[in-house]
């Protein structure tokens, strides 16, 4: 046989089987594709299941006041398709005002250690706010005191402002700056007829305060400012303490969220009392920070507006983003040096007038 007609004999033979593999081959290709385009399926179906899912379990804000630039509700909505739109919301529910102490002798024994431990701090001052134990304790049983200042009865409330201070318990100023107000806010509602319902809680870290020497954090060693319950807190607030503060004991956000006594406490108080509002003071970074849906203060006294940042677990975090809920973060320039009188008052002022502005109801800007 001739090379050549070996050579077409051989082809012969070869081309049946190249036809072959060929097809298999388009086969592979087609069940690839299929195999993609089920697995794309899943992926887009399982996400749709998560967002709906997400969606379900949201939050919901317990912010009871319209926010700038927020949609109007359903009803207002028919009102003015009726042609009968109105500005008014409804009343906030009410929250029952702490009475004050019938015995002077009550405050007298809230301010007792704190008198003892700091010498700067007035007795006067310190009774005078007619604080009075709010059932919580701290780690080590320290009573967390409370006061609240509100409209006569039969007068009903139209905001409610939670102020909080000592945190942190090596801020005394942030302490002291809270009971400078109480009266400032007594005289706010009874003179001015601000429709404003306060509750004061100068020192949720007793214990950190009374430490010798006092503590950022609380008798556990966890810092409450990052014990909050914010979104993804099991993840990111170890990684942050491990990874951006190399694991400060000083910023330890301890081992759960709402793991003490002291951040349970505040937590229960943002659901019960439903402030409009949450003023929280520390030291000693002299600025002013803001988290939340409303246009920030640009000031408060000497305090300009410098946003620090988002922090797992942080009040402002849980408050301001995951409430809805503003918080106004001040931070005094001294942690044991309190500020003049008149810069107190002209952060008071500049409050209230930021307050009137952006916290009337439903949500105007005046």
């Amino acid at each position: 046989m001739s090379m050549m007609s070996m050579a077409m004999t051989t082809n012969t033979h070869m081309e049946p089987q190249m036809r072959t593999e060929a097809a298999v081959g388009r086969r592979k290709g087609i069940a690839g594709v299929g195999l993609a385009l089920l697995v794309w399926a899943g992926l887009v179906a399982g996400a749709w299941y998560w967002v709906q899912r997400s969606q379900e379990e949201a939050p919901v804000p317990l912010h009871h006041l319209h926010v700038e630039g927020a949609a109007q509700n359903e009803n207002q909505a028919g009102q003015e398709e009726a042609g009968t739109a109105t500005t008014s919301v409804a009343a906030a529910p009410e929250v029952p005002v702490i009475p004050l102490p019938e015995d002077a002798a009550v405050p007298a024994s809230v301010c007792a250690p704190w008198l003892q431990r700091w010498a700067a701090l007035s007795r006067t001052l310190c009774e005078q706010a007619q604080l009075a134990p709010s059932g919580a304790h701290s780690v080590r049983g320290q009573p967390i005191a409370w006061r609240d200042v509100a409209p006569p009865a039969g007068q009903a409330a139209d905001l409610r402002v939670l102020v909080v201070g000592a945190i942190h318990g090596d801020e005394l100023t942030s302490a002291v700056l809270a009971m400078h107000w109480v009266p400032m806010a007594q005289a706010a509602v009874a003179q001015d007829g601000r429709a404003v319902h306060w509750r004061f809680i100068p020192v949720l870290n007793p214990d950190g305060l009374l430490a010798r020497p006092a503590t950022r954090t609380n008798a556990s060693g966890v810092d409450l400012n990052r014990n909050f319950p914010t979104t993804d807190w099991e993840r990111d607030a170890p990684l942050y303490w491990e990874k951006r503060t190399r694991r400060d004991p000083r910023r330890w956000p301890g081992p759960a969220p709402l793991s003490e006594p002291e951040s349970q406490f505040l937590h229960a108080q943002m659901q019960a009392f439903a402030p409009d509002l949450v003023v929280s003071i520390h030291a000693p970074y002299g600025v002013l920070d803001f988290d939340g849906p409303q246009t920030p203060p640009q000031k408060l006294g000497q305090l300009h507006l410098d946003r620090l940042g988002v922090f797992p677990g942080s009040l402002g975090n849980y408050g301001g983003l995951h409430l809805n809920v503003p918080v106004v973060t001040i931070e005094l320039h001294h942690a044991l040096r309190m500020p003049a009188r008149a810069e107190i008052n002209a952060m008071w002022r500049d409050l209230l007038a930021w307050m009137d502005k952006h916290l009337q109801p439903g949500g105007g800007v005046l």
